[in-house]
């Protein structure tokens, strides 16, 4: 029993520390994202902006999403993941329907791997298809990149 628990010890003492390097490792290759417009508790119309700045790892993509507060589901904007050119990034938001004036709107920017990329971007496809745009849970997102989100009154 003694040597078993030794084992265990040695193996977390060898584990923990290389989870920490690959969390360190994900931080140095510049994932951080930032919604700087627009801002927390401002006014927006039907559609517009909504711009940051980021550094996220190679082989990862940045998507933006928005729902009407107190709704479980989210609705992913731009057409697609945004693109990050020299640390700034701009995607076109919807904000509901002329029903949804005066109410809240969530807006968070989230960092995907490949695969939840190429399932958004078959979502994307499909709305475009039909006309039918269905909400979405808000998908897995790559754990070493931290959510950013504002929340926002549609007027």
């Amino acid at each position: 029993m003694k040597k078993t628990m030794m084992q265990v010890m040695l193996s977390l003492s060898l584990l923990i520390p290389m989870i920490c390097s690959a969390w360190a490792q994900a931080q140095d290759q510049g994932c951080s994202v930032k919604i700087n417009a627009p801002s927390n508790q401002q006014t927006v119309g039907e559609t517009g902006d909504v711009s940051g700045t980021g550094a996220i790892p190679a082989g990862t993509y940045l998507w933006v999403f928005d729902h009407r507060k107190g709704i479980a589901l989210w609705w992913p904007q731009g057409g697609g993941s945004a693109v990050i050119t020299r640390g700034s990034w701009d995607v076109l938001a919807n904000f509901g329907l002329d029903r949804d004036n005066g109410s809240q709107f969530e807006i968070v920017a989230v960092v995907v791997d490949q695969k939840t990329n190429d399932e958004l971007l078959n979502w994307v496809k499909g709305a475009e298809e039909t006309g039918r745009y269905p909400g979405m849970e808000l998908p897995h997102t790559v754990a070493a990149c931290r959510l950013e989100q504002v929340t926002v009154t549609k007027h």
